[in-house]
């Protein structure tokens, strides 16, 4: 796999400054379009244990094919929130904090890191890694979307 598995905890630590500080930040965004109510500290303390398990997915992934299928799960994971990213701009026409880093970084090294991951495990473990990352992905828009009143830190 490779220096490519570095790619992964990179293109998530650019998405999340992004998604931070672009604009007015998604939390400020989501707060003005939906009522969603997540501080900046909470947004970047989750963001954090995210980027420590992309860093995590990269290191184990590299070190044994035993892991391979968490590179798998950590590229579905950015590839589908790229595509997410480009859906939410298109449908709304404003620029949502994450879009350019979404299309730039997250859909075509997700994609890369997908392509290449596939023959490196059976069909089945590849399919099921693909599983969990929708999975993640979607708990975690659920967990910010549905919790009322999460609110920590400033």
């Amino acid at each position: 796999m490779g220096m490519w598995a570095w790619f992964l905890p990179a293109a998530y630590v650019c998405h999340m400054a992004e998604e931070a500080f672009g604009g007015h930040g998604l939390m400020g965004w989501m707060a003005a379009g939906g009522g969603v109510r997540l501080s900046q500290a909470a947004f970047i303390g989750f963001s954090l244990v995210g980027a420590g398990g992309m860093c995590l997915a990269a290191w184990a992934g590299r070190r044994s094919k035993v892991w391979r299928w968490l590179l798998v799960s950590g590229a579905t994971i950015i590839f589908v929130n790229g595509l997410w990213h480009i859906a939410i701009c298109a449908m709304t026409r404003v620029y949502i904090p994450g879009i350019w880093t979404g299309l730039i970084l997250y859909v075509p090294v997700g994609g890369i890191l997908l392509f290449r991951l596939r023959r490196f495990m059976s069909p089945w473990l590849f399919a099921v890694a693909i599983a969990i990352g929708f999975i993640i992905h979607g708990a975690t828009l659920w967990i910010v979307l549905r919790t009322p009143g999460l609110r920590l830190g400033g």
